[in-house]
């Protein structure tokens, strides 16, 4: 039974953010956890020839492209997420959504894993820096997960339509018709008339 005062149910982009925010921590984990095996390839003996430095430096590219794209992504869309749950009307637990504590301890682990002991060789401050991004996002994936459900059985038995979420780009007959505003399609009228 629904009331006046029940919350309204979450937006379409909120879930939308969320599940980005999934994928993109996904797509960083993996470059993150390729370094490793990409520098100790490259480190592992000299090569003869051009072909494998050519491959090694391709795949540095590609690695860091997959990097940097999936760190813009997750920031732009954790901003979004952060920005939609914070207008959600479902309260929180005691201690906060694990979502925030999941984006902090990520941003703190990603801030620490560029941080090493130089006392450490370089493959060690490798594996460990990589393993620290990797359980920043396992720590944030988690968070926005339980958050995700936390409030999805708040809201019941919402869940949005695969054409809310999944919006067309494409124009229809029913983007062009002008009958909806009687001021726009006079101006449409008199500019085609021109």
């Amino acid at each position: 039974m629904s009331t006046d005062n029940d919350p309204a149910p979450p937006s379409p982009d909120w879930e939308l953010a969320g599940r980005r925010v999934i994928r993109f921590a996904v797509a960083y984990a993996v470059a993150a956890a390729a370094v490793v095996p990409l520098f100790n390839w490259a480190t592992a003996r000299p090569y003869e020839g051009i072909a494998i430095p050519a491959l090694l430096i391709l795949g540095n590219i590609v690695t860091l492209a997959l990097t940097l794209g999936s760190l813009l992504g997750l920031l732009v869309c954790v901003v979004v997420w952060l920005v939609q749950t914070s207008r959600l009307e479902f309260g929180a637990p005691a201690g906060g959504h694990l979502g925030y504590w999941g984006i902090v301890g990520f941003g703190l682990l990603l801030v620490v894993s560029y941080l090493q002991p130089p006392a450490l060789d370089l493959n060690t401050r490798l594996l460990m820096g990589a393993g620290e991004r990797v359980l920043g996002v396992t720590l944030l994936i988690i968070g926005v997960a339980h958050t995700r459900r936390w409030i999805g059985r708040r809201a019941g038995d919402w869940a949005p339509d695969d054409a809310e979420v999944h919006l067309s780009s494409r124009p229809t007959a029913d983007d062009w018709k002008t009958d909806w505003d009687p001021d726009v399609a006079r101006d449409i009228e008199r500019r085609r008339s021109r």
